[in-house]
């Protein structure tokens, strides 16, 4: 049974617990896979948990604390990660039963980072196939529930499902997930969680299965912005560290926030959102104003749609480079939405590739310059709550604007605002310049101290 007395679902307590002595690491690590044992059956979040691996893990951690070594606010604290990151000795499956024999032989630099930080890798959580669609479907290897509907299966988002679902479902901590074009802040939105994508390249992504070099980037879950932090720190040499977002209190973060430039859509741009978002994205912004900050209403280089096509050809050509070829092989079992959009990536010419790339260059300065008196540009994480599977059209992804900030290599969070009439998670999404990862942390955190959104929790089950 679990011990309710630890502080399950908050890893800053989690870290801090176990840095006192509060408890141990294998205390928290059984915990943990206790509620795995009772919940991922309905859930479906883990492809492969390492429950014996994990517990020795957390033995060894226990006995470094013993002995006076400590290597940081992971040591010791379960983690998920997607699985399309290596780990030596283990399957990498990228969402596909194509791969169930891919076995790493190495370690991904991930991964490297976060042994070396005292993480303890608690699974590999399901994803969609190749990464490659923002609902979180997969009809060969099964998709997560949403855990904030019991009836209904709703999607969790995509492609790092299973990740969101698990850190939403109380199954870890934290989670590792990657992002081409929405693909952490959307499943953050629709489970309720804090999602971060770090800007494109702030680390060497070694040993995780591309699907656009150009677009791909890291990200971390976790029900706060501040607990997002402990993990980014451990995995980027960013000079800026967000280390202080975790001692933040209601006075630093009004004081951060005082005079914060905020970019917003115009009207016309939320036409095809849902009205309770549009609701929340707005009460949203008079919240940021009513503690000083200035919000400005952006006139973009080209609406948000036009965005589109830049960042479609990108992602498909490049992701036929690495599965065309099987997308192409009508014997191999692939997802209906999955399998015509790497077709067209592998029929685009080079020349249309060149443009797409040469378009992002040229947006990339247009918005750069569009930005210049701003420091975060916002607009709501999804176009919707999350729907019913049966709703979903595979082939038609929700990342409308969450694509933007990967085309404009931005850095970006979901953070949660609220819920719907039916009791489903809203996100908003923050884009900071490329390279202000650790100043986004703070806004984010800042906006978490003063509010509680992110407090939010599905209902228990039973």
């Amino acid at each position: 049974m679990t011990n309710h007395k630890l502080p399950l679902d908050d890893a800053i307590a989690i870290s801090n617990g176990l840095q006192k002595g509060a408890f141990s690491s294998v205390d928290i690590v059984s915990a943990y896979l206790d509620r795995i044992r009772n919940e991922d059956a309905w859930l479906h979040c883990f492809v492969e948990v390492y429950a014996s691996e994990a517990l020795e893990a957390a033995k060894a951690s226990d006995q470094m604390r013993k002995a006076g070594y400590a290597l940081g606010p992971l040591h010791g604290m379960p983690i998920a990660v997607k699985d399309l990151v290596d780990i030596a000795g283990k399957v990498t499956t990228i969402g596909s039963p194509l791969f169930a024999n891919n076995i790493a032989k190495s370690d991904a630099y991930l991964i490297q980072k976060l042994k070396a930080a005292g993480a303890i890798i608690i699974g590999k959580t399901h994803m969609v196939q190749f990464a490659l669609g923002g609902w979180g479907t997969n009809e060969h290897m099964g998709m997560p529930r949403n855990p904030w509907d019991h009836q209904v299966h709703r999607v969790p988002g995509g492609s790092s499902s299973g990740s969101a679902a698990a850190v939403a479902g109380g199954l870890v901590p934290l989670s590792i997930g990657t992002d081409t074009g929405g693909s952490v802040r959307l499943p953050a939105a629709y489970c309720g969680i804090t999602g971060f994508k770090f800007t494109v390249r702030a680390m060497d992504t070694t040993g995780v299965a591309p699907l656009s070099k150009t677009l791909d980037s890291i990200g971390v879950f976790a029900k706060s912005m501040a607990e997002t932090a402990m993990v980014y720190d451990a995995l980027v040499e960013d000079p800026n560290r967000a280390t202080s977002a975790r001692a933040m209190n209601a006075e630093s973060a009004r004081v951060l926030l005082q005079g914060l430039r905020i970019g917003r859509i115009a009207p016309h741009e939320l036409r095809e959102v849902q009205a309770e978002i549009v609701k929340a994205y707005e009460a949203t912004l008079t919240f940021f104003k009513s503690v000083g900050a200035h919000i400005t209403t952006l006139e973009l280089p080209c609406s948000i749609a036009d965005l589109a096509p830049v960042a479609i050809h990108i992602m498909v050509t490049e992701g036929a480079a690495s599965y065309g070829a099987l997308a192409n092989d009508l014997s191999k079992p692939m997802d209906s939405g999955i399998r015509p959009r790497l077709q067209s990536g592998a029929k685009l010419l080079a020349t249309d590739y060149i443009a797409a790339l040469e378009h992002q260059a040229q947006l990339k300065k247009q918005f750069a310059k569009t930005f210049e008196h701003i420091d975060v540009f916002a607009t709501p994480t999804g176009l919707t709550t999350a729907v019913p599977l049966t709703q979903v059209n595979p082939t038609v992804p929700p990342v409308h604007f969450t694509r933007v900030l990967n085309v404009l290599d931005m850095c970006g969070v979901s953070v949660p605002v609220g819920l719907d009439a039916q009791h489903l998670p809203i996100g908003f999404q923050m884009g900071a310049a490329g390279g202000r990862d650790a100043f986004l942390i703070e806004v984010a955190t800042a906006f978490q101290v003063l509010t509680q959104f992110h407090l939010a929790s599905p209902k228990p089950k039973n």
